[in-house]
C-alpha cells in the first residue's frame, strides 16, 4: 500500500489513507520521515520504508502544479 506522510506530531506520523481516512504511526519505526513523503506499507509484513524515488517525483508534480498556479 503507497500512503502519504501528512504531519508529524509528537512521536507520531499521521499518514493519509483512501477517503480522508488517517492512520498514525509511532516515528521510531520510521525515523527518517518527513512531511509529504510517499511510503509504502508491506501488508503481509507491515513493514514501512519510504520510498525516495516516488517521493522525488510527487515533489516535482506539486513544484510544478504550483509553479503553474503562482505565475507573474
Amino acid at each position: 500500500m503507497e500512503v502519504i506522510v501528512d504531519r508529524i506530531e509528537n512521536n507520531l506520523v499521521v499518514i493519509e489513507l483512501d477517503k480522508g481516512k488517517v492512520m498514525t504511526y509511532k516515528i521510531d519505526k520510521i525515523p527518517t520521515v518527513k512531511e509529504g513523503d510517499v511510503l509504502e506499507i508491506n501488508s503481509d509484513t507491515k513493514e514501512v520504508f519510504v520510498n525516495k524515488k516516488k517521493t522525488k517525483e510527487r515533489k516535482k508534480k506539486i513544484k510544478k502544479l504550483m509553479d503553474k498556479v503562482f505565475t507573474d
